[in-house]
């Protein structure tokens, strides 16, 4: 029986029996003092019940049981289950949808036992007062997630109004927090926005960095990182940070980025005019940079990017182009294939009419060997021959997503790629809403891929009732969609 058909691990079984042992137990606490009288007496059984698990159960079960719960659900009030969980050794936190509603109230008083954490997921429930005590508290933190909690209410015009709740003060406590090096956070507002509640600033965000020398990612959804080092008024670098994007920067925004952030690792570049993108990709190409993973969107495969990837390709692990202008054809995979031998994981999106395979043409040995993730998509090209292509070239991957295209005969692929086990080790298989898959070949895309946990396929609501009855039936480890 393979690992994926059999039924859930030894450990993921104690954990679920233990949360409902523990649900139940809160539960019955709930039930038993619904009164407002008899709040104290709630309170010391609820304390009864924490001593008992603490002096059982080893402190890192705590980890696992607050970041599982929503996987055994509890019936009560969530504060009285987390109340229980919390341990004051726990190293990781993470908070789950059904906290999003408990008061600031309670997380002011929750966070001082946090002392020990390592990892602090506290997005959408983050105010500037639990931030404050979080950087006096939690000194130990290399993780954090402050994204804001977000309030609604109605404008004197009746419009909604999503107030948010971190501003440039919140984050002035975190430079207190010298081992952080991954943070995430809101983005920046725009003028117009900033009168409405509290806010963050590109102001605030660049004098925190110059507090954190040892950040290594900050994540900041919609924001333009690059441009923000880029734009700063005050002088600030070299930082640690390892990943960038930036949008619509001209080549000496880039290197300003490359001088601000030497230690790069991940760089993501969006650029629109014509006129900067040779010397954007030059810039790349003369750093002392060594890239691990680069995207670039809205490129040609031109000669700049060849010469780029002759450079660093020796050091990428992740290579994304969506080709703006059809210039990607078969040489131009060979030349990135052979240019990038250590790539594991590669996005290729093209409008591309030139990519196909010669009749003749002789693939040079050893070329995408190393290849796990594939992301390949847009109408033009024939992506049957290019899926092929890759899946010839590697035995190792293990993700395989394909977009974009209303002419493929999907099914006739699939069977043919499962016929000759190139699917032997995938565990996540992602087709678009475009390509018509049907439900015979989807059983036997589950029945035939034993390491499949994550697929997503377009079927109809009376089908999604046959897959799922069929993942439960088999007691599968395997994710449809969004089910």
């Amino acid at each position: 029986m393979s690992p994926r058909k059999q039924p859930v691990s030894l450990y993921q079984l104690c954990i679920k029996n233990c949360l409902n042992l523990i649900n139940e137990s809160c539960y019955a606490i709930e039930k038993m003092y619904p009164d407002i009288d008899f709040k104290e007496l709630k309170k010391q059984k609820i304390y009864e019940l924490k001593g008992f698990l603490m002096a059982t159960l080893p402190a890192r079960i705590f980890d696992a049981l607050c970041i599982e719960r929503i996987s055994s659900r509890y019936r009560g009030d969530p504060r009285t289950q987390l109340n229980v969980l919390i341990h004051p050794k726990m190293t990781i936190f993470r908070k789950v949808y059904v906290d999003n509603g408990i008061s600031q109230n309670f997380w002011l008083k929750t966070v001082p036992w946090f002392s020990r954490l390592v990892i602090l997921d506290l997005r959408y429930v983050c105010t500037d007062e639990i931030l404050k005590i979080i950087a006096s508290k939690c000194l130990l933190l290399e993780e954090l997630n402050i994204i804001s909690r977000v309030d609604v209410c109605k404008s004197v015009i009746n419009a909604s109004v999503l107030i948010r709740n971190v501003s440039d003060f919140g984050l002035s406590h975190l430079s207190n927090l010298k081992k952080l090096r991954v943070l995430s956070m809101d983005p920046p507002r725009n003028e117009k926005s900033a009168r409405v509640g509290r806010c963050v600033t590109q102001t605030g965000i660049i004098m925190l960095l110059r507090e954190l020398p040892y950040l290594e990612e900050l994540n900041i959804e919609s924001c333009d990182i690059g441009s923000t080092l880029i734009g700063a008024s005050v002088g600030i670098g070299p930082l640690n940070l390892r990943k960038a994007n930036c949008h619509f920067a001209s080549a000496e925004g880039i290197r300003k980025l490359i001088k601000i952030c030497p230690q790069l690792k991940e760089l993501s570049v969006t650029h629109l005019s014509a006129n900067d993108k040779e010397s954007i990709l030059e810039e790349i190409t003369v750093s002392e940079l060594r890239l691990t993973v680069l995207n670039m969107s809205f490129f040609s495969y031109t000669e700049s990017l060849q010469r780029l990837l002759q450079v660093q390709g020796r050091y990428l692990t992740h290579f994304s182009l969506w080709d703006i202008d059809q210039s990607v054809n078969i040489d131009a995979v060979v030349h990135i294939g052979l240019s990038c031998p250590n790539l594991t994981s590669l996005c290729l999106m093209t409008q591309s009419n030139n990519l196909f395979i010669p009749r003749f043409f002789k693939r040079p040995d050893n070329m995408f060997s190393k290849l796990q993730n594939l992301t390949l998509g847009n109408e033009n090209f024939k992506l049957d021959d290019m899926v092929l292509f890759f899946l010839e070239s590697t035995k190792n991957m293990t993700k395989l997503v394909l977009k974009y295209q209303t002419k493929l005969a999907i099914d006739e692929l699939l069977l043919y790629v499962l016929k000759k086990g190139y699917l032997s080790n995938i565990s996540s298989l992602w087709l678009d809403i475009t390509l018509e898959v049907s439900m015979d070949v989807v059983m036997q895309i589950i029945q035939s891929c034993d390491k499949l946990t994550d697929l997503t396929v377009d079927v109809t609501a009376k089908n999604v009732i046959r897959i799922l009855q069929c993942i439960n039936d088999e007691n599968l480890d395997l994710r449809f969609g969004g089910y």
